[in-house]
């Protein structure tokens, strides 16, 4: 299990950017938001996701994240130059903290990506299987990674996941809180 920070230091491809992290305590999400402004990269990065070709880091690109108070998961946006959402990223995580001021999740493999359209896939169930058979992890983080996606997906399937119905206001207040420190 490796724990992840939501500075992301360690991101090479990203040549120039800024990193803002702040506190949202609203009704329907209490937590820390994060945004890292991608000025340059050394690269775009694209995938081939069903059949199309999408970048999902470029220069201009923004990653905000949302790490909820006491929960199992965070969720990265991904949102173009034009300022249009690409993607939303769950990551299933034994747990999310601060360290130091930042935000960090201990991964536990399990991935949910879902599209501005609705459609979404589960990613990475393979490498949860291989780490529980690897003793990497332990048969009770192999359910709470399974029954966290599960109740992710529920919500992602009736539209009612709150973090991708408010992410583009946090993300019009993060940017502008951003802007204030720039």
């Amino acid at each position: 299990m490796k724990r992840k920070r939501a500075d992301r230091l360690d991101w090479h491809r990203v040549l120039k950017r800024n990193f803002v992290s702040r506190v949202i305590d609203e009704d329907g999400f209490k937590g820390h938001v994060t945004l890292i402004s991608i000025h340059t990269v050394k690269e775009p990065l694209k995938r081939n996701i069903n059949n199309q070709e999408i970048c999902l880091v470029d220069d201009g690109y923004y990653w905000m994240q949302h790490f909820p108070s006491e929960s199992n998961y965070c969720v990265t946006t991904m949102i173009n130059e034009k300022k249009e959402i690409i993607q939303w990223y769950f990551d299933i995580a034994k747990c999310v903290g601060i360290s130091e001021g930042i935000p960090y999740w201990d991964d536990l493999y399990l991935d949910i990506v879902v599209f501005p359209s609705g459609d979404f896939y589960i990613k990475d169930e393979d490498e949860l299987e291989e780490a529980l058979n690897k003793r990497h992890i332990n048969e009770e983080e192999y359910k709470l990674a399974k029954n966290i996606m599960n109740d992710l997906v529920k919500d992602i399937e009736i539209r009612e996941n709150t973090i991708i119905k408010n992410s583009m206001n946090h993300f019009e207040y993060i940017l502008m809180e951003s802007h204030r420190r720039h």
